[in-house]
């Protein structure tokens, strides 16, 4: 008996190191989470992400401030209203920072472990850009104390002027990346944007350069950055979504299930007092066949395979003519100013005889030395409809002139997220003390708005 059980626990125990020894330590890795994954795949997730979410709720609340959108119902209603709360941009902001910025994160590092410096250069590319985005709207966020995981789950904020240090040595770099003789792995279809085309990431890091120079009013250097940037419409950093209901554009999706939102008062207004042939690709006439507030959506931005624009070349067109016009360059502002027109009716397919006919009006060919930042701004509000930057473009400018749709001022900023004031409160308030009052939205300018607009 002794014997027997001898045997049994000597047999237990080789069967236990047999099994250390032979069994596949990655049977039970679950293939849903994967600890590392192929930056191919990683890539296009941030480009499609960042899109749903610049292309969604940060396309259309902004939209509502500049009156570009009329939120006519639910959530929608409230925002044009400027009842703005905390949770409503929980959703953007948790989606983007656990989401593709943390992805972007994980690219920029691994790229080195990869010798991919093409990688690299694309996701700092992106990852300047969320960070614009999200400071243009919010000031002081967090970044070098990000993306750390468990090891920091509250993690501190950097202020705007340091944010925006980091976009511009993100910029810097990428560029740099981007020139490389080499590279192991190289983007290819893999990146819906440009298609592994390094020549349009340096284009486009060149182009978000000049935009975030020219909210710190560094005109010669934003002129400077677009002798490297785009030089046409094919050039413009954007995704365009499919065909397909499962991969359709966001503010498609959001038309269709929600339909929140009609085309704003003040857009209306502007492109009929012009006469716009633009308006049929922006809108839709509404039921006594009118252009107005109560118009559906158009079929540019708000079909199933819309884009969603990033930056693009008309935006830089009228960049330059700002920064011309500040230095005092007449002609050269002039011309930046037409060519950003007539590039933005080309790029929504505005035939040429109609849109040189646009620009013949008085009201819109006001000749050189009577264009004014207004025609500028006012113009560029029309072109790039649905962009965020329309928003920063009217609290740096005040143009076009907004009348606030309830009391007497439009917000100047987004909240703090709810998640950020249940989980990271110390350090919100480290550099928000007020973010909690009413008024917050109203009342604090951001770092560029005070320093450089308006003190």
């Amino acid at each position: 008996m002794k014997i027997k059980s001898l045997l049994i626990l000597l047999g237990f125990a080789f069967a236990m190191f047999a099994c250390n020894s032979w069994i596949d330590p990655n049977l039970n890795v679950d293939p849903t989470s994967p600890s590392d994954v192929p930056l191919k795949t990683v890539l296009p997730t941030t480009q499609v992400g960042i899109a749903y979410v610049l292309g969604g709720d940060i396309g259309r609340f902004t939209g509502c401030f500049t009156q570009q959108f009329y939120g006519w119902n639910r959530q929608h209603q409230g925002i044009y209203n400027y009842t703005f709360k905390e949770d409503d941009i929980d959703n953007a902001w948790n989606t983007m920072y656990a989401g593709p910025m943390m992805d972007l994160y994980f690219i920029i590092n691994k790229a080195d472990e990869l010798n991919s410096p093409y990688y690299k250069g694309a996701a700092q590319v992106l990852m300047a850009f969320s960070l614009g985005m999200w400071t243009d709207l919010m000031g002081d966020i967090p970044y070098n104390d990000a993306f750390k995981g468990t090891k920091t789950l509250a993690p501190k904020y950097d202020t705007q002027e340091q944010i925006y240090n980091s976009i511009f040595a993100l910029l810097d770099n990428a560029i740099n990346n981007l020139k490389s003789t080499t590279s192991v792995l190289k983007p290819g279809a893999d990146d819906f944007m440009y298609g592994g085309k390094v020549a349009k990431w340096i284009k486009a890091a060149y182009t978000l350069k000049a935009r975030y120079y020219l909210h710190l009013k560094k005109y010669d250097e934003a002129l400077a950055a677009l002798q490297n940037g785009f030089t046409s419409n094919d050039d413009d950093m954007q995704i365009t979504f499919t065909d397909k209901e499962t991969e359709a554009n966001p503010l498609y999706q959001f038309d269709v299930q929600r339909g929140d939102v009609n085309m704003g008062p003040k857009l209306m207004e502007l492109m009929n007092q012009f006469n716009d042939p633009r308006r049929p690709f922006f809108a839709k006439k509404d039921d006594n066949g009118l252009y107005s507030e109560n118009s559906p959506l158009g079929p540019f931005y708000a079909s199933i395979n819309s884009p969603v624009p990033f930056i693009t070349y008309v935006e830089a067109k009228f960049i330059e003519s700002e920064c011309q016009f500040a230095k005092g360059n007449k002609n050269a502002a002039y011309n930046a100013y037409k060519e950003g027109i007539l590039a933005s009716m080309k790029k929504v397919g505005v035939a040429d005889p109609d849109a040189q006919a646009y620009f013949n009006q008085p009201s819109v060919d006001v000749g050189e030395n009577n264009l004014s930042l207004e025609n500028i701004l006012t113009q560029k509000y029309i072109a790039c409809f649905f962009s965020p930057e329309v928003y920063t473009d009217w609290r740096r400018t005040g143009y076009p002139v907004l009348t606030p749709v309830k009391g007497n001022t439009i917000p100047r900023r987004f909240p703090y997220p709810q998640s950020e004031r249940l989980y990271n409160f110390q350090n919100v308030k480290a550099v928000a003390p007020n973010f909690q009052n009413p008024d917050f939205i109203f009342t604090e300018k951001l770092w560029w708005d005070k320093t450089y607009w308006n003190p």
